[in-house]
């Protein structure tokens, strides 16, 4: 089996509405769409969703990566490839990642199997096993917005909801107000490093009548201050730990975060450090005693289905939560075909499914 084609290109996707954090406003997702053959009939896809703000990378930077990896080289195994791409994509976790999914992806349809198969030969093919729940983000909007929002998302259990606005009584109003429109909710924070400690628990004084639903606060302070997350995570209920996403790259990350006590938990993201990496990272984790939580960027079905088929083979005792809904935050309406199913917040991968089950229309 060898790779004998490969196209990258850019892969602009209109966000289904602007898209506000902490950190930018998004309303055309600047993507990466990789498609790989192996042995010129068997076509897998990848996607990167690069974010400047978490690995410094921009759509132009992970596809002149991509382009340079694979120019000049005659066909090769997929296994010499992937292991090819540790190192000389190494500096390149969005190109990694893209190689990685697309890469396994033609191998798996390649051999006929899912690609949770591949990435694990001993995943149940009980229909249970390859159902997930994943939780819904709300940007930054308005509390009024919001509740709205979060009101009309029939069937969805849990929300991720962005604070981080700059107004304290802004932010918590917004959080009052989905909890009011979703009362038997779980609720979910992200500061995507909006806050200093003092600010941090500010929020938190307006919020501790609903710290029973609150599961976590992901990355409330900066990437690069262990002090500041360290504050927040000691100063919270040990049953509302603090999530590192931003500040977790690798295993080693990882270790160094929980080992110290610096959070509870990692969120893992393909775009941070591809399939393998999430992988490492999640050991690491379970070793140090630590929670995972598998979130996204602004990826279309292919990166989640991706991230999906990884969680789905590592199994719901090892990522017990789900936050994978780029898929509704972007439209690829009119640009792929097939993948994952969903019916309110249950996503689920068809057992006779090959790879990701993903197409890309031609257009």
């Amino acid at each position: 089996m060898k790779i004998t084609d490969w196209n990258v290109r850019a892969f602009d996707v209109p966000m289904r509405s602007p898209y506000r954090s902490a950190q930018r406003t998004t309303t055309t997702a600047h993507n990466v769409l990789l498609i790989v053959t192996v042995d010129g009939e068997h076509a897998g896809v990848g996607e990167s969703a690069p974010a400047t703000y978490v690995t410094g990378e921009t759509q132009e930077i992970v596809r002149t990566a991509i382009e340079r990896f694979f120019s000049g080289h005659a066909p090769d195994s997929p296994e010499s490839v992937l292991a090819r791409a540790q190192t000389d994509l190494a500096a390149s976790p969005g190109a990694l990642g893209a190689v990685e999914i697309a890469v396994q992806d033609a191998v798996a349809r390649a051999n006929g199997v899912p690609l949770y198969r591949l990435l694990n030969h001993a995943t149940s093919t009980e229909p249970g096993i390859l159902r997930r729940t994943t939780d819904l983000s709300l940007p930054l909007l308005s509390p009024e917005e919001a509740g709205r929002r979060a009101a009309d998302a029939h069937g969805f259990r849990a929300f991720k909801i962005k604070v981080g606005v700059g107004d304290i009584a802004e932010d918590v109003a917004r959080v009052r107000a989905v909890a009011d429109a979703a009362p038997h909710s779980t609720l979910r924070l992200d500061g995507n490093q909006a806050f200093t400690p003092a600010t941090a628990f500010a929020l938190l004084d307006g919020l501790t009548d609903l710290f029973a639903r609150i599961e976590l606060f992901e990355q409330p302070t900066a990437a690069n201050d262990d002090a500041a997350m360290l504050a927040v995570h000691r100063a919270l209920p040990n049953a509302i730990p603090v999530f590192a996403d931003e500040s977790c790259h690798d295993a080693e990350d990882a270790r160094r975060l929980i080992e110290g006590g610096i959070c509870g938990g990692v969120v893992l993201k393909l775009a941070k450090s591809g399939l393998s990496g999430a992988s490492k990272i999640v050991k690491a984790v379970r070793e140090a005693g630590g929670t995972c939580l598998f979130g996204c960027m602004m990826e279309t079905r292919i990166g989640i289905g991706a991230a999906l088929h990884l969680a789905v083979a590592l199994g719901e005792t090892v990522v017990p939560m789900l936050d994978l809904d780029g898929h509704l935050l972007t439209y690829d309406a009119g640009l792929l075909t097939g993948g994952f199913t969903q019916i309110a917040d249950v996503l689920e991968i068809a057992p006779g499914t090959l790879g990701l089950g993903v197409s890309v229309v031609d257009v």
